[in-house]
């Protein structure tokens, strides 16, 4: 099994991920009934813990002397994702409205262009990047939780900002560090488990995705994911592979949506109920657009992998 799944790109991440998204669609529940531990473990419940639990390990990987080269290569890309994502969100609004165009909403366009999966990256550079390049995962899981779409809407529409969430990611990243740092066995005994972590993850993602619901998105949903490509991914990679003279591996990584994204709608309409209308709409359009870069965004990669010769043998 582990050996069919490491022929599949990202398929440490994206075979759980689809498992677990079966089980979530024909028993929408089932785990969480058990409740208790195998909640935790097998249904969306335990995703803040998986993503914390990575954000940690991962950063204990970073040495503090190879810092400035982390925040040069995977600090810029990330800093320019949250740029686009801050323009193209306040220019959607403002041509569009919270109605948005062609079926997608202001809500559901946002969510999707602001979405990265950290296990994605992950498993993408674990595969075809460097070795520093997995050090950069506490930094992905800034952008994975559901604050950062939340903070681009409500500078979008003018309202105020909860800081609190990002905070708590930032908390773990630093932990991390310093317990790399003081002691690099300690790190090299956190870092080994990032691996056998992933298809966790990748089942956490999953647990919050109904491939029926995704499925009913239809053209929306293909709508919005080419939305999510083109705006992204051209740009980002330009930036990297002739500014910063990297290999592009990075903005693949990236440039995944998140199954935790699935969740934001009800999110966002459990704090502010004028945006309930959106919230079926805009779960199913992100929903398939999470199945459709899920499986696209691996086999971009390893296609543009093997043609700048960063297949590993």
């Amino acid at each position: 099994m582990l050996k069919f799944m490491k022929k599949i790109p990202g398929g440490l991440l994206l075979i759980p991920m689809l498992i677990s998204a079966l089980v979530n669609t024909f028993v929408p529940g089932f785990w969480g009934q058990f409740g208790g531990i195998t909640a935790a473990l097998f249904s969306s419940k335990g995703t803040n813990y998986i993503v914390g639990l990575f954000c940690f390990c991962s950063a204990t990987m970073l040495d503090i002397k190879s810092l400035g080269k982390v925040l040069r290569k995977q600090g810029t890309l990330l800093g320019l994702k949250v740029l686009l994502c801050f323009v193209f969100s306040i220019i959607f609004m403002k041509v569009f409205g919270l109605n948005g165009v062609f079926g997608i909403s202001a809500i559901a366009f946002t969510i999707t262009i602001c979405s990265l999966n950290p296990s994605m990256y992950l498993a993408l550079v674990s595969e075809y990047g460097e070795e520093s390049d997995k050090a950069a995962f506490g930094l992905t899981g800034l952008l994975c939780v559901p604050a950062f779409p939340i903070l681009v809407i409500s500078l979008s529409q003018g309202g105020t900002i909860d800081w609190m969430p990002i905070i708590s990611t930032v908390i773990p990243i630093v932990l991390g560090v310093i317990v790399g740092n003081l002691d690099k066995d300690l790190a090299k005994m956190f870092s080994g488990v990032l691996g056998p972590l992933t298809p966790f993850m990748g089942w956490a993602f999953g647990a919050g995705v109904n491939l029926f619901d995704a499925v009913k998105a239809g053209p929306q949903g293909v709508l919005i994911t080419l939305m999510f490509y083109i705006l992204m991914v051209p740009i980002i990679l330009f930036v990297e592979t002739k500014v910063l003279k990297e290999s592009g591996i990075s903005t693949f990584g990236i440039s995944s949506i998140a199954g935790l994204s699935v969740s934001i709608p009800s999110i966002l309409a459990f704090s502010n109920p004028e945006l309930t209308p959106y919230v079926a709409s805009g779960t199913a359009q992100i929903a398939f657009g999470v199945v459709i870069s899920s499986v696209l965004t691996p086999i971009l990669a390893q296609k543009f992998a093997k043609k700048k010769g960063l297949v590993k043998s």
